[in-house]
């Protein structure tokens, strides 16, 4: 769900994502009740600002990063509204960026802080009222996500839609669905390193 306010686009993100095991056999199905759109490498740096650390505490409420991808790098604001709850979801704000490394830069003078990066080839496939991606995350491995594209049903029923999309098409996943994002899966991966 999109909603314009002046300049500033606002996302309303309602998705969910799950762990795979089995890439060849999500993909088959998925191009089997979708269509593929595209194939895109991003790579998402995370920032914090000097005096808030968004990761310090986990799970965290905020995301702030800097995407690069072909035609369409963005700065992006995540905040995760009713956390915990089956009605979660985040309001985002994308501005596209066309000098990338100047971002980075001014992000410095601004003394941000590098928290991680998340680098992804990510496959997308329109199917229905979904958007599904396929995800292959460096250090993580592979991920489905399931996002509505558009609905006036309440947010708890969609993510019970999202699952159930996976359920009605046989897609194996791990016990539940994985609320953590992946900056944040990453920096418990590091931890544990």
């Amino acid at each position: 769900m999109t909603c314009v306010i002046g300049w500033l686009i606002l996302n309303i993100e309602v998705e969910v994502k799950v762990k795979i095991s089995d890439k060849a056999k999500a993909k088959e199905i998925l191009q089997k009740v979708g269509s593929h759109v595209k194939t895109v490498r991003q790579v998402d740096t995370y920032f914090v600002p000097s005096h808030r650390d968004f990761f310090e505490k986990l799970p965290a409420k905020e995301f702030f990063r800097i995407r690069v991808q072909p035609d369409n790098s963005q700065i992006a604001y995540h905040k995760v509204c009713s956390q915990g709850e089956k009605s979660e979801h985040s309001e985002e704000y994308e501005v596209k960026i066309d000098e990338v490394e100047r971002m980075f830069s001014i992000l410095e003078h601004l003394n941000f802080k590098k928290s991680c990066v998340i680098d992804k080839t990510r496959e997308y496939y329109n199917c229905g009222e979904f958007e599904v991606v396929l995800d292959e995350v460096v250090g993580l491995g592979t991920f489905i996500e399931v996002e509505v594209i558009s609905s006036t049903k309440e947010v708890a029923i969609t993510k019970d839609d999202c699952l159930k999309f996976l359920d009605d098409n046989n897609i194996e996943y791990g016990e539940t669905y994985i609320t953590s994002s992946y900056p944040e899966l990453m920096i418990e991966h590091e931890r544990q390193i």
